[in-house]
């Protein structure tokens, strides 16, 4: 089953992920329930986000940008391993075998 949406009259469809028409202003108040706002500067559709939700949407695209691998550490632990100097502590290894199995229930 196919269902046609069209757009407004008179208006064109906006692609979401065309954002040349789209400008953002952001309240740069420190209050957490004070909205910034976004709006299209060719009609009077406006979206509100609140500074949390801006900072969060921030958070996310630094995290995004994280490497996955910790380059540094897995190379220590590489040469550790190689040259036989790596040391592994029982005790902390079964506590975070616990603690990993504890997150699952």
């Amino acid at each position: 089953m196919t269902i046609e949406i069209g757009g407004v009259p008179g208006k064109a469809i906006q692609d979401a992920a065309d954002k040349s028409n789209v400008s953002t202003t952001r309240n740069s108040n420190s209050n957490q329930g004070a909205p910034a706002t976004t709006s299209s500067s060719g009609g009077s559709d406006t979206i509100s986000l609140t500074a949390s939700a801006v900072q969060l949407r921030e958070l996310e695209e630094k995290v995004a940008n994280l490497p996955v691998v910790d380059v540094q550490r897995v190379s220590d632990v590489q040469r550790a391993m190689a040259t036989g100097t790596l040391e592994v502590s029982e005790a902390d290894a079964a506590n975070n075998l616990l603690e990993i199995e504890k997150s699952f229930s």
